[in-house]
């Protein structure tokens, strides 16, 4: 595989990583996705996962991903970017292993949304996720401003991250509008949302949680 550009951002507290998608992962997670949307509605509830996650995209919206399909990718890509963000903040540390979970791609229609919120339950069942991702399979072309939306300050179709308050010197929200390819791990307590699309087509991603066990320390004992 080729060489991956990695780039981490630190618009405000916490770090957001940047970096490009390959190619073929972006095939896979396609035919992934197109397999699950056509199976009869009996076998495709076994995908569904919308009923665990905040977002308005519904049943249609929001299915697990293959773990076939994660398993392959978490050895060919995820592993290496996200031991890479882990290791840019504790250069000392090494990761050991990286436990992914609750992976899903998202099926996002016209007006549809996900509203603010973190990837951390805190439910004491089991551990909490490290991190969180998003990574954009495809990106309508036609993003035309929504209802409402005002020139100077045009969300349609961002993804927004939020932290801590606004101040003279200092931001408390940055937002991007996601481009195919474009792949960001961040924090998953970094509180974070999602604004509608005007587009007639829809705007396919995918996201999951990894918990992230360092070398040598109380947490692996």
């Amino acid at each position: 595989m080729n060489k991956i550009n990695i780039q981490v951002y630190k618009p405000f507290g916490s770090s957001i990583s940047s970096q490009d998608l390959p190619f073929e992962l972006m095939k896979d997670f396609r035919e992934d996705l197109k397999m699950i949307q056509e199976l009869p509605e009996e076998k495709k509830k076994n995908y569904w996962f919308g009923y665990k996650l905040a977002g308005g995209l519904g049943n249609e919206g929001e299915f697990l991903i293959t773990p076939d399909v994660m398993y392959k990718w978490k050895k060919k890509y995820f592993d290496q970017v996200i031991t890479y963000y882990a290791e840019c903040h504790y250069p000392e540390k090494k990761v050991e292993r990286i436990i992914i979970n609750s992976a899903w791609h998202n099926f996002m229609l016209k007006n549809q949304w996900n509203p603010i919120h973190t990837h951390s339950a805190f439910t004491g069942i089991q551990e909490n996720p490290s991190v969180s991702v998003v990574g954009y399979i495809e990106v309508p072309k036609q993003m035309n401003p929504i209802n409402g939306a005002k020139p100077h300050y045009d969300f349609s179709g961002c993804v927004e991250w939020r932290e801590g308050t606004e101040g003279m010197f200092q931001y408390a929200s940055y937002k991007r509008l996601p481009k195919e390819r474009q792949f960001f791990v961040f924090p998953a307590n970094l509180q974070h949302l999602v604004y509608p699309h005007s587009a007639d087509k829809p705007r396919i991603s995918f996201s999951f949680n990894a918990v992230i066990k360092f070398k040598n320390t109380d947490d692996n004992k």
